[in-house]
């Protein structure tokens, strides 16, 4: 597997959770669809964030862990939305409170086990 491309799309994913989620938040007092606003940067942040990965960034194999780590917290972010979204039962479980700190830990163990392991890292 091609850890550039999932570390680029990763990136790309959680630099657009974030800034869709902060510019909604900030927002939503002033503007009554603050997520017409959000969404748009958001995609435009990850595009550019995720190409900055692919084309710059992966060519450091000192940013590698920390760019799989981010990656890895956008990816957790996006299975508890999706075990929310699928398992009726779990969503009464599945929350900003409860997805933040799993996509933390995962983002940690990831970014710890590329440091550990660069030379399985393509």
């Amino acid at each position: 597997m091609n850890a550039r491309l999932v570390a680029a799309v990763g990136v790309a994913l959680t630099t657009f959770l974030a800034v869709a989620a902060a510019l909604i938040e900030a927002l939503a007092a002033r503007i009554a669809f603050s997520a017409l606003v959000g969404l748009p940067i958001g995609l435009t942040a990850g595009i550019v964030a995720g190409a900055a990965v692919w084309a710059r960034l992966w060519r450091s194999p000192g940013a590698r862990p920390a760019l799989l780590g981010i990656a890895a917290f956008g990816y957790a972010i996006l299975v508890a939305a999706a075990v929310s979204y699928a398992a009726p039962p779990a969503r009464g479980l599945v929350s900003v409170a409860t997805a933040v700190p799993f996509g933390a830990v995962c983002a940690v163990a990831v970014a710890l086990l590329a440091r550990r392991y660069p030379n399985r890292i393509d």
